[in-house]
């Protein structure tokens, strides 16, 4: 068990190993209690928390990858924890150790957010990726693959070309895996949206997270959709289209009501919420500024048939 209350500790640290404490069943009110004054005595360890907290909700996502030994119940119901634990001790520079022996651990971690802008980041195996606002990603560079978590956000990926180490990217609805190439992923829970502008990438459809059900290869020009109890949808596309967000564009192309929604919350302070399912069957397109993106809400009723109303900090998007 980790032991926060080390003096010498950075305070990313420290937040990884309360993370960590947290969540293990032996933890006792007097450890919440020191937890609640560490917390409090500095802004700057709220923040760290937090940052730590995304890193724990991300890795409870990964691909099982921990191979848990046949010795009692108490065992097998820890190792998730102590997986997460180790995705949290890497992400601030820590060592595991290198004998741990249920499992390979990643040789490298590292979490990403992009808050109120965009994001270029550049990951250690040197791939660069641009993430869009609201936009978190865990990378984990094992040996045998480069791994990243992306979940309910949008992010562009140039990956640096290996052919010993595939890029494997673990979406709500898709896996996409990749050697080197260029493509945009946009992710939510309902629907994920693989677009490539160079190279090839290999799209699965997840369904119950194993990935197996149904796969493409899509080359430069290529979009698969991938939606929750549905197949694989496969088109052609204009390359630019999708990752215009980088340019400061949302492009819209006759999509459903429903649809634009999820893209456009990523934008808003207050967002839209459907009020009635029909509602969200409605089509529009355009293309549209992302950092006033409040001019096309106020519009909606004037371009659909529907009424807005603000209520406990959404705004409900009803039939008129």
């Amino acid at each position: 068990m980790p032991n926060p209350s080390h003096p010498d500790k950075a305070p990313s640290e420290m937040a990884a190993d309360w993370c960590v404490r947290l969540h293990f069943e032996e933890c006792t009110d007097a450890d919440r209690a020191e937890f609640l004054r560490w917390y409090d005595a500095d802004p700057a360890h709220a923040v760290e928390y937090a940052n730590m907290c995304k890193v724990w909700q991300v890795s409870e996502q990964l691909p099982p990858r921990v191979q848990v030994p046949e010795r009692g119940r108490s065992r097998r119901r820890a190792a998730p924890l102590l997986a997460r634990a180790a995705v949290l001790v890497l992400a601030v520079g820590g060592a595991w150790g290198a004998g741990w022996s249920w499992g390979v651990l990643p040789g490298s971690v590292r979490y990403y957010m992009a808050e109120e802008a965009r994001r270029q980041v550049q990951l250690p195996d040197h791939s660069q990726v641009e993430l869009n606002q609201r936009s978190g990603m865990l990378y984990l560079g094992f040996r045998d693959q480069r791994q990243v978590v992306l979940r309910d956000g949008e992010a562009y990926f140039d990956v640096q070309r290996d052919l010993d180490k595939p890029f494997v990217i673990s979406a709500d609805n898709a896996s996409i895996r990749v050697t080197g190439t260029h493509f945009n992923v946009w992710t939510a829970p309902v629907q994920t949206t693989v677009s490539v502008t160079e190279g090839t990438v290999l799209v699965s459809r997840s369904e119950g997270g194993d990935g197996r059900n149904q796969g493409a290869e899509l080359t430069a020009g290529m979009q698969a959709v991938a939606s929750q109890g549905r197949s694989l949808q496969l088109k052609r596309i204009d390359p630019s289209r999708p990752a215009a967000w980088r340019n400061g564009k949302l492009m819209l192309d006759d999509i459903s009501l429903r649809d634009a929604i999820a893209q456009i919350n990523r934008y808003l302070k207050v967002p839209l919420q459907l009020e009635g399912g029909a509602v969200g069957d409605l089509r529009f397109g355009g293309i549209y500024d992302t950092a006033d993106l409040g001019h096309l809400v106020r519009a909606l009723p004037q371009v659909l048939p529907v009424k807005l109303r603000h209520s406990d900090g959404v705004i409900l998007v009803s039939a008129r």
